[in-house]
């Protein structure tokens, strides 16, 4: 693997969300998912829960099998696997974010202390619901959010959110063994 050795603000990736190093952290690709299905309500079934979050799957997603949670603020959180696209995502939503269009990228990071991953994601509503999402094809995204207890995630165009991540590291081990549960789908979507 690459090691980069700078820690300023990464560049604008026109297809991708990059690991920036603090500590000489390993380069960790996540790449955009533009074409991407989010799950919506109508189209997934619930598979179980793990303390505050829910874990489903998405049909449209290859049964990709995602987790789930909602804060106070209204701010509905997902970290997922999308397998007819060989990767996973994450996304946020919150019906106060309407400033936020269907379509409009941004450059986002994801801030965990000591590794930050930095890239695009592109603008989408779920069920009327403006937000985010982002497509990686790299598990080191999901692994860094399962044991880490907090992430600042913040974009270029000035919004910023710390999202307290009590509890993922369950909710990602029973996102994968619900994956594993999971038919086998063609992997060209």
């Amino acid at each position: 693997m690459k090691k980069h050795h700078e820690s300023k603000r990464p560049p604008v990736f026109s297809a991708g969300v990059h690991a920036l190093p603090r500590r000489a952290v390993s380069v960790l690709t996540l790449m955009l998912l533009c074409s991407a299905t989010t799950a919506t309500s109508g189209e997934t079934r619930t598979w179980g829960e793990v303390g505050l979050w829910e874990i489903l799957v998405d049909p449209e997603a290859g049964n990709g099998c995602f987790a789930r949670r909602t804060f106070e603020d209204q701010t509905e959180v997902r970290i997922g696997f999308v397998p007819n696209r060989k990767g996973g995502y994450f996304a946020a939503y919150n019906p106060a974010w309407t400033d936020i269009r269907d379509g409009a990228f941004d450059t986002v990071e994801f801030d965990f202390g000591d590794t930050i991953f930095a890239g695009e994601a592109v603008g989408r509503a779920d069920t009327g619901i403006p937000g985010g999402y982002a497509f990686f094809d790299n598990p080191e995204f999901a692994r860094e959010f399962a044991k880490r207890t907090s992430v600042k995630i913040s974009t270029y165009k000035g919004r910023a959110l710390e999202i307290d991540l009590k509890g993922s590291s369950r909710a990602i081990d029973a996102a994968f063994r619900c994956q594993k549960e999971q038919p086998q789908t063609d992997a060209d979507g």
